[in-house]
């Protein structure tokens, strides 16, 4: 059966806490009148620590477009080729034997694509499938997992999967607003690893995709001058609890062990804990939002390599949201070791 392995995760060297977030952004925003009253969500936000690309001195001044997406681009590689090269050692797979790389990330742009990069770092085959896939946001992390698999049976060959979002370099200090303020409570850096392939101990089930439609201005990016500007509608935890059931419901999967839940912030945990009965499995997904706060498509990844570092087993729903507005879901058993 179809499987994930050699789950490998990265992070920048950029250790912060939310009490130095939240203070970076009193000196960019205190003056402003509605300040305080929007402080509040650093602490309610769920987040404790995280990982960023800079210091936090690189977030208190403007930047362009070039110095974003160049700082996008050097780091984006840097922690793939250590996060890619901790998966093929844990596999025992050499990089000549993969068949397919797909690459999702929703934060930055190239051209070539970064999967062309890591191709020139690994000796790959040079009749590799090659697979960019931006903008999916946080459900990326669900979607690039479906694809690579639909991949996987089509060439029957291992596929390499990365996921890389550096969200900080997108925060941007001169403009007070919610969205922005909220943005820069949640978000962090990080990257993401591993390979699909038959015979692994996290067996792949079924998948599904589900995009509601008309639901566009729920989450997004703008595209300023200086770079991308983040949308995200305050109906989402709502549009979650009211939405995501009818959807689950139609997932053909019954009597689950519990749940594998994108980390999206502490309204999206208190929403699942609505839809799914509190399960007791919502708690990896809220210590994950805890320690690397929301690294979009990479985040339910870090939430699925977690309960396999905490042994568990059985039969469980992964999903993740993103942009469109679309669902992503993936069956996953989960084995022991033994």
């Amino acid at each position: 059966m179809t499987s994930i392995i050699g789950l490998s995760s990265a992070f920048p060297k950029h250790k912060v806490f939310q009490e130095d977030v939240k203070a970076l952004g009193r000196k960019l925003f205190a003056s402003k009148t509605n300040f305080k009253k929007m402080e509040k969500v650093y602490d309610n936000s769920g987040v404790k620590v995280r990982y960023l690309t800079n210091d936090l001195n690189w977030y208190m001044n403007q930047h362009n477009w070039s110095e974003r997406n160049y700082l996008f681009k050097k780091n984006a590689i840097s922690l793939l080729k250590k996060s890619i090269s901790e998966t093929f050692e844990k596999s025992n797979i050499r990089p000549e034997d993969i068949g397919g790389i797909v690459l999702i990330n929703s934060t930055g742009i190239s051209t070539p694509t970064i999967d062309a990069e890591i191709f020139n770092l690994f000796n790959f085959n040079n009749q590799v499938l090659r697979l960019p896939f931006f903008g999916y946001g946080c459900s990326g992390g669900v979607l690039g997992l479906n694809r690579a698999v639909e991949i996987y049976k089509n060439i029957k060959k291992p596929v390499l999967v990365c996921n890389v979002e550096l969200c900080s370099l997108t925060f941007r200090p001169q403009i007070f607003s919610k969205e922005n303020i909220v943005s820069s409570s949640l978000f962090g850096d990080g990257s993401i690893s591993y390979i699909v392939k038959e015979d692994g101990n996290c067996k792949i089930l079924n998948s599904m995709e589900y995009t509601w439609k008309n639901s566009l201005n729920l989450m997004g990016w703008g595209v300023e001058d200086d770079g991308l500007s983040v949308i995200f509608d305050k109906i989402i935890p709502e549009f979650i609890t009211k939405k995501l059931p009818q959807v689950v419901n139609k997932f053909p999967l019954k009597d689950l062990d519990g749940y594998v839940l994108h980390s999206g912030g502490m309204k999206i945990i208190d929403a699942y804990k609505k839809i799914f009965n509190n399960d007791q499995t919502i708690e990896v997904s809220q210590k994950i939002l805890s320690d690397y706060g929301n690294v979009s498509s990479v985040s339910v990844l870090l939430v699925l390599k977690e309960m396999i570092k905490k042994k568990s087993t059985g039969i469980f729903l992964m999903t993740a949201l993103g942009p469109g507005f679309t669902a992503g879901m993936t069956g996953l058993k989960i084995c022991s070791d033994d």
